[in-house]
């Protein structure tokens, strides 16, 4: 039996020890600095057993898993040092890697390995109280291993995240950083900057009548944790700089084609050309294509079925020119410009 204690009760604490008891074989001590979210996760099933001091917690714990906002895990890591037993392995599940290593590696024991972890559930649960084990069903999990991270370490973690029904995907800790700032980072600032620019307009109590599902949509992670999100970004700020400062460039673009009188109703000026790109990136992400380049139409391709018959009677090249059309699909990820004029 594991014996696993989960730092930090929140929503993914809880919908972890949620997920961790659901499969058996094991134990769930829980410890959070807030009483009601201790209290709360026991009532939701998540854990077997709560302590009210971080030493008990952790004791005879074989897995520490830290749930707590980035920033804090710098504090928790220096809390529970020393009583950690040797042969312990400590993971997280913070959005930032590359301090929170280096905090791992300058406070935990040696006796004790430490593998970085961000469950990628892209679950919509704001608050604990919607917790759910099932969110990390099919999900992909970040594990950022350090060069001193032995094999029976990773093993312990990849075989939790496992055990919940999530995929492990191996990244190293700039990588993560960068790709967890455009993901999550930067629309949650998207999010927060929108909702302040609206709501402090004079005339917000009569736009929040005309508030729809594309407000909500836009400025639904502000409704997350204030303290979470300003963690999340303090720790991870020049990552997240960079991608502000590519999203500044992209409004700016924007805004000069919303200027030009002339090329703003145009099928191919800067606006049109704003609104087509992110529709065609959006579909290939839809469609699970993100990752492949569109295909050139010069590239010599492997002949259809149909071309392949014709072929046997009427040569290849003249098959190819009547095939054409007949098996060939429309790319659902192209937008017809004609529809612009």
């Amino acid at each position: 039996m594991t014996n696993y204690t989960i730092i930090g009760l929140g929503r993914i604490g809880t919908s972890l020890g949620m997920a961790i008891r659901s499969k058996g074989g094991s134990k769930v001590v829980g410890y959070d600095a807030e009483n009601n979210a201790e209290t709360l996760a026991q009532r939701m099933g998540a854990v077997d057993q709560i302590e009210w001091n971080i030493d008990k917690a952790v004791e005879n714990a074989d897995v520490v898993i830290v749930a707590t906002p980035a920033g804090s895990l710098y504090d928790v890591f220096d809390g529970m040092s020393r009583y950690l037993k040797a042969g312990a392995v400590v993971t997280d599940t913070s959005p930032a890697k590359r301090a929170v290593m280096e905090w791992a590696k300058e406070l935990l024991p040696s006796n004790v390995g430490y593998v970085g972890g961000n469950p990628l559930t892209g679950a919509s649960i704001r608050q604990q109280k919607e917790a759910s084990g099932h969110i990390f069903h099919n999900a992909k999990w970040a594990v950022v291993t350090p060069p001193t991270a032995d094999s029976r370490s990773i093993k312990a973690v990849t075989d939790l995240i496992e055990s919940v029904g999530s995929k492990p995907v191996f990244m190293d800790a700039h990588e993560h950083d960068s790709f967890s700032a455009a993901t999550s980072g930067l629309p949650a600032v998207v999010s927060a900057a929108v909702m302040n620019v609206v709501s402090t307009s004079p005339s917000w109590a009569e736009i929040s009548r005309f508030v729809g599902s594309d407000f909500d949509n836009i400025t639904s992670p502000a409704s997350g944790d204030p303290a979470s999100s300003q963690s999340a970004a303090a720790t991870n700020a020049d990552m997240l700089v960079h991608w502000i400062d590519q999203l500044i460039v992209r409004f700016q673009e924007i805004k000069a084609g919303l200027e030009d009188d002339e090329a703003r109703f145009s099928s191919d000026g800067p606006l049109a050309d704003s609104f087509i790109q992110a529709w065609e990136q959006r579909a290939r992400l839809e469609a699970g294509v993100a990752d492949r380049r569109p295909e050139s139409e010069e590239h010599t391709s492997i002949p259809s079925s149909s071309e392949s018959m014709m072929g046997l009677f009427f040569g290849s090249r003249v098959a190819k020119v009547m095939g054409r059309g007949q098996d060939k699909k429309k790319d659902s990820t192209k937008y017809d410009r004609r529809k612009m004029n």
